[in-house]
């Protein structure tokens, strides 16, 4: 029998079969069926970085993902169903399986109806452990997924690659996304899109390449969590900063969890136009370094004692 840990330090990933009850499973889809899908208001979204109300498909589906599902005061009773998986006995036993760490903290969390078709990229792109390579996550499936619903993958052995990224691509997404889609296209035979059943769980390291494939029929759902895990002994930051971010957390069950950012879960005129701006600039690296060389001089000038 192959070792999860042996296993997932070769290969990057590990794929638990039926970790997760159903009945856990049937709770938390009855909440959003009844909760969040029906809604009016707004949602922060994983797919867009955009505050929006739920677009629903001609087949019934919110076409965007969801992002800190995990914490959602407005709807606390779907919040604890999506904890109730993540601080699972059986979840927390695998992790400390893949890692030899006790504990791990849930530091982001989404919830996917439909296949988002998120680019492919590693995660310490965007959160990882301090010092980087720690952080894993995982992607839980709620519902047996069809093939042509659009299959998450992982490419196998990445999680040894460092790409030697530009400065445009350090801190621009759109330049960063086209740099692994670059790379994606060259190694296609390395794409590992394995079929997933409810209650199956798959791991991956922070630095494995991971995405969605295609979509092929609209009828398909592809109903899943994802959740990123740090062990606790580590500080929280991203691959290309030198300084930890501060965190804020509460706790579920015994495993803490970090609190999103309120401009995440308390939707508002300034939220909006926070999340937009700060999108806006992702998107455009010579832009963002400009606003970024001013404000150091600013915050320098603001911090002088009088």
């Amino acid at each position: 029998m192959t070792n999860p840990k042996t296993y997932y330090e070769e290969q990057g990933y590990y794929i638990f079969r039926q970790l997760v009850p159903h009945n856990l499973i049937d709770k938390l889809l009855a909440e959003y069926q009844q909760k969040i899908l029906p809604s009016k208001g707004y949602f922060f979204r994983q797919s867009s970085n955009r505050w929006e109300q739920n677009k629903i498909s001609s087949f019934g589906y919110s076409e965007e993902s969801f992002l800190d599902v995990h914490d959602y005061p407005r709807y606390p009773t779907f919040a604890e169903a999506v904890l109730n998986i993540y601080s699972l006995k059986e979840v927390r036993e695998a992790l400390t399986s893949l890692t030899e760490q006790s504990e791990h903290n849930l530091m982001q969390s989404m919830f996917f109806d439909l296949n988002a078709a998120t680019p492919a990229h590693q995660d310490w792109y965007y959160l990882d452990s301090i010092p980087a390579g720690h952080l894993l996550a995982g992607w839980f499936a709620l519902e047996d997924i069809h093939p042509e619903a659009g299959r998450f993958f992982v490419m196998p052995k990445t999680h040894l690659i460092d790409f030697d990224l530009s400065e445009d691509e350090k801190i621009s997404h759109a330049s960063y996304v086209t740099r692994v889609k670059k790379y994606i296209e060259t190694h296609q035979d390395n794409i590992y899109a394995p079929a997933l059943e409810k209650g199956d769980v798959l791991f991956w390291n922070s630095r494995t390449v991971h995405g969605s494939g295609e979509t092929l029929n609209p009828c398909y759902s592809r109903k899943s969590l994802t959740a990123h895990y740090l062990p606790s002994e580590f500080e929280f930051g991203k691959r290309y900063v030198t300084s930890p971010s501060v965190v804020d957390y509460s706790t579920y069950e015994g495993m803490k969890y970090r609190l999103a950012p309120d401009e995440h879960k308390y939707y508002s005129l300034t939220a909006k136009l926070k999340t937009d701006l700060f999108d806006y600039l992702w998107q455009r690296p010579k832009l963002n370094r400009i606003i970024t060389s001013m404000k150091r001089p600013l915050k320098a000038l603001v911090g002088q004692p009088r």
